[in-house]
């Protein structure tokens, strides 16, 4: 007790014991509190009433006017006068500018002179053909006939001719191509002939040295009249071997080149009698005219080698004969045998000589013979040919269009000299309203020149100055904005797009003007989305019926178009509708207690939602208790966020 006394007696004593008992009774307090029952939560509740339930799908976006008429003129023109400005509102018909008349007043004069010149063609036809106008359809036929008879004699002259060019070349042709195939087939005998002849001459040389060698006279003379025997023979050696190896190898290919050459051409001529196109034959032709003129070449040359050793014979053997006839040995009775025999060497070297020229000669005369082949199957054949065809084709065109001409102006005739025909009267009141047609055209182009409103509207735009030339352009001469009526443009997603017809009833609020309403239709909804941010969406317009005057183009506004609606139905709060795998239920307060209900419900709007079964009026639905630092949206409850935006 003392030491209590004395700890009180401090200041640390004190606040010491004040703590200590404050630290008891709170322990007290919290027991009792813990051991106390909990007090029952007050419910939130809500009664079943009937009503309206109404539901819209908001579009917002901007009000524009109903529409925007791009105005052009008619036809093309020079801007003379423009009558009204940008920003002036105008009325139906009013004129709003005009073109350069200038052109148009005169066709419009053209016109009228048309018609007038219709109507009198008319009354002629009525009144039927004069004496003079008789003889002028007689002097048509005779100009008619005669046209005809020069048309028949001059596509008779001209195909005449024609054929007589086609004759000539075929006859060209023909010639042609026969001299060609003698003189190229002649040629193999021509090169045997000259082998002959060599042969010939080779006999005679061998027995001129043989003449020469049993002479009892061995004199130099006689010795050097030998050796020039031998190089003789030698010589013809070298031009029996030079006409068997080179010239017999070049005579095989000249004529493997004629026998194609000549294949071709009968090929051509079998197309002439089948009156088949030639062109392609033509080609072909050519490349095997190439390959002999080649060939004919290597033939001519390759007797240059016989023609030198045939020469070098020559040029030996006289000189043999040179010396058999000196004036020595010619003495020389026993060599008599071999002059003669040198003398026929001399005429056999001649002779085959002679016979190589020949045959370089016939190779140019074949292939001079050949140009006409050629000229003919490279085209002129088929020239002339398709000139008889044009000028037969000609001569028919002509001829027909001269007796087109006789019958028309024969006809004309028994028309002029017969009475008017109801059909001729006919055709000619026919003229008469094409003339009355024309001049009406011509007096509408003439009034469109003048360009007037076809609406009240306002001008909102002007593209074109006096003085320029107006064309017709996808911006137009002149735009006019109509404000007769107004239209809000906005977008909805696709959720909701579907929920969207044309002409449903919607409610119109305008920003700018406050809470003024108004009353529209759907009078347009886009048939394919515009992506915007990734997100599809649909372009709806909404025509406002009656605008308020303050309305402006530009504006913001919804339109809260009503999708449902329905009076006298039993709702509840959409607070009470609870959420929970998939079912959708209420909770009915009974007896105190709060008891899960399932309920089929109808439309519904941002506030309350159509009871369809499961309930009736008056009773009391529980509503979730609201969370602290919560929104007055309950999560979990209700139908929650991305419906339709309703009222």
């Amino acid at each position: 007790m003392t030491f209590v006394q004395g700890t009180l007696a401090t200041w640390p004593g004190r606040i010491f014991a004040l703590a200590l008992v404050a630290m008891v009774v709170g322990g007290a307090v919290i027991a009792s509190r813990i051991n106390a029952a909990p007090a029952k939560a007050e419910l939130r509740t809500s009664t079943v009433t009937r009503g309206s339930v109404t539901q819209a799908v908001a579009v917002s976006g901007s009000v524009n006017t109903a529409g925007q008429v791009k105005l052009n003129f008619k036809s093309t023109g020079r801007l003379a006068e423009v009558y009204v400005t940008v920003g002036q509102q105008v009325a139906v018909g009013q004129a709003l500018a005009k073109l350069d008349t200038t052109d148009l007043e005169i066709a419009l004069t053209q016109a009228q002179a048309g018609m007038q010149s219709a109507n009198a063609k008319y009354q002629q036809t009525l009144a039927g053909a004069t004496p003079e106008d008789v003889a002028i359809a007689k002097q048509a036929v005779d100009n008619a006939q005669r046209s005809l008879e020069e048309s028949q004699r001059t596509t008779s002259n001209d195909l005449t001719s024609a054929q007589q060019g086609l004759a000539k070349i075929d006859a060209s042709y023909s010639a042609a191509r026969t001299n060609f195939t003698t003189l190229s087939t002649a040629l193999p005998n021509d090169v045997s002939a000259i082998g002959t002849t060599l042969a010939d001459a080779k006999m005679r040389s061998t027995a001129t040295i043989n003449d020469i060698q049993a002479s009892v006279r061995p004199t130099q003379e006689v010795l050097n009249a030998r050796s020039a025997v031998l190089a003789a023979d030698s010589a013809i050696a070298r031009a029996q071997s030079s006409l068997s190896g080179t010239s017999q190898t070049a005579l095989a290919d000249y004529g493997n080149a004629r026998d194609a050459l000549v294949a071709v051409i009968l090929k051509f001529d079998s197309a002439l009698r089948a009156g088949r196109d030639t062109s392609g034959i033509s080609q072909e032709y050519q490349v095997a005219q190439v390959a002999y003129a080649s060939a004919a070449t290597r033939l001519a040359g390759a007797f240059d080698s016989t023609t030198a050793a045939i020469q070098d014979a020559q040029s030996s053997a006289s000189s043999a004969q040179t010396i058999l006839n000196g004036a020595t040995v010619r003495t020389y009775p026993d060599l008599d045998t071999a002059r003669a025999d040198l003398t026929s060497l001399q005429a056999s070297l001649s002779a085959s000589s002679q016979q190589v020229d020949t045959v370089r000669s016939r190779i140019t005369q074949a292939g001079n013979a050949l140009t006409g082949v050629t000229d003919a199957i490279s085209g002129s054949y088929a020239g002339a040919q398709q000139n008889v065809a044009s000028t037969q084709e000609r001569g028919n065109s002509s001829v027909s269009s001269a007796q087109n001409s006789l019958q028309n102006a024969q006809l004309s005739l028994q028309k002029t000299s017969a009475g008017p025909k109801s059909y001729d009267i006919a055709a000619s009141y026919a003229s008469v309203l094409s003339a009355q047609a024309s001049l009406l055209k011509a007096q509408n182009d003439l009034d469109s020149a003048v360009l007037k409103a076809p609406v009240t509207s306002i001008v909102a735009q002007i593209n074109n100055q006096i003085g320029e030339n107006v064309t017709g352009g996808t911006n137009g001469f002149m735009l006019l904005a109509n404000v007769s009526s107004y239209a809000l443009h906005g977008t909805v997603g696709e959720a909701d797009v579907a929920k969207l017809k044309l002409s449903q009833v919607a409610s119109v609020t305008v920003d700018a003007v406050g809470t003024a309403r108004m009353t529209g239709k759907v009078t347009s909804i886009d048939p394919v989305a515009t992506i915007q941010q990734g997100v599809p969406v649909y372009g709806v317009d909404v025509t406002i019926d009656i605008p308020n005057p303050q309305v402006r183009a530009g504006m913001s506004g919804t339109a809260n178009v009503v999708i449902a609606s329905k009076q006298g139905v039993l709702t509840v709060p959409n607070l009470a509708i609870r959420s929970q795998g998939g079912r959708r239920f209420v909770q009915v307060l009974k007896d105190g207690e709060a008891v899960d209900t399932d309920v089929t419900f109808g439309i519904a709007n941002d506030t309350v939602t159509e009871v369809a079964s499961g309930l009736e009026e008056g009773q009391t639905v529980v509503l979730p208790q609201p969370r602290a630092g919560a929104t007055n949206r309950p999560g979990g409850f209700g139908p929650g966020p991305g419906g339709p935006v309703v009222r």
